[in-house]
């Protein structure tokens, strides 16, 4: 129904040159009427233009009418495709972790999340339960994702999770960061974990447009396997995206100044991806992403990122660091961006 009217008043901005010609008024005729004009082949059937002002009031007629046209006239174009897409380490569910173990701390979590209002969240570190609590918590959100370790559901996630009020899914899957990326549970290079990438094929329901979103936690000790990782990841998003929008979330376990991330946006690259923080003029929140649960016990460090290809824009960028006054809800900030599908 709403596209049926934007096309009605799409139809009406086209008049716009015989608006230039003769003001006029458009009407429904009734049905005795319909036949005067049937020789008349530039008109719809329903309707037809009648003179209606005097030739002295066209302009001022114009300049009132022509002002609510093209407002509605934007409607009808190609429009920009809005994501909301944020990333967050949630810490696995560690019994060890008091006082922020995962019962007590899930609902700032989550609170965390919704105050975002993602259209798109990705997580890392997530085990089953989390899921699970997770997807209770955000009824109206498809999760895509396996367990690292059997490509089922043990071991830590790194789960996409959209809004199917807004979006479709085309495809998805997952692979390995390791030699053999097809085989669940292989362990890369120097790593000390296996590591897994979720991606994602979305369409938005409203304009059509489809987009990629991949989601990966990049191993904490090898070196050369994040080197690896990195390399991976931009020939995965190369090679499955191709010229469609794309959209790389998680925690890296690099900084700006490290081997990967240069990888990642080295701008020699055709492949290459952007930080999103780094094309924002509205970034809100620290630079660091990675805290520690306790407030102030070790210096932050930037390891968490929305990487985007060239094609899109970055309209905010947020680190969230809101806390209880001693902790935070998980060791890492949650990451959101509000970013354009050009």
């Amino acid at each position: 129904m709403h596209m049926v009217v934007l096309n009605r008043i799409w139809s009406y901005i086209n008049m716009i040159p015989a608006l230039l010609l003769s003001p006029v008024l458009i009407c429904n005729l009734p049905d005795e009427k319909r036949e005067a004009i049937k020789n008349r082949d530039f008109l719809r059937e329903e309707t037809v233009i009648i003179p209606f002002f005097r030739k002295s009031r066209h302009f001022s007629t114009l300049y009132l009418l022509l002002p609510v046209l093209f407002l509605f006239s934007g409607f009808s174009g190609a429009q920009n495709v809005s994501l909301k897409v944020l990333t967050y380490n949630i810490r696995y569910a560690n019994p060890g972790d008091l006082p922020n173990t995962w019962p007590e701390r899930k609902d700032k979590v989550f609170a965390a999340i919704s105050e975002a209002s993602p259209d798109i969240f990705g997580l890392q570190e997530a085990l089953k339960s989390q899921v699970d609590d997770t997807e209770n918590a955000f009824p109206g959100f498809t999760r895509i994702g396996a367990g690292r370790d059997d490509g089922k559901e043990a071991g830590e996630y790194s789960p996409i999770f959209f809004n199917t009020e807004k979006y479709s899914l085309l495809k998805s899957g997952v692979f390995w960061l390791s030699q053999t990326p097809t085989v669940a549970g292989s362990r890369g290079w120097d790593a000390a974990c296996n590591r897994i990438v979720t991606w994602v094929h979305l369409k938005d329901i409203r304009s059509g447009e489809g987009f990629f979103v991949f989601c990966t936690h990049f191993d904490h000790m090898g070196e050369i396997a994040r080197h690896n990782s990195a390399l991976m990841v931009l020939q995965a998003v190369d090679s499955l995206a191709g010229e469609t929008p794309a959209v790389l979330i998680g925690d890296f376990n690099a900084t700006p100044d490290s081997e990967p991330y240069q990888i990642i946006t080295d701008k020699s690259n055709p492949k290459h991806l952007i930080e999103a923080r780094t094309v924002c003029e509205n970034n809100k929140g620290p630079e660091y992403t990675y805290t520690g649960f306790k407030i102030g016990a070790i210096p932050g460090a930037r390891i968490d990122y929305i990487f985007v290809k060239s094609k899109m824009k970055v309209v905010s960028y947020t680190v969230n660091s809101e806390n209880n006054g001693e902790y935070y809800p998980s060791d890492h900030l949650p990451v959101n961006a509000t970013l354009l599908l050009k």
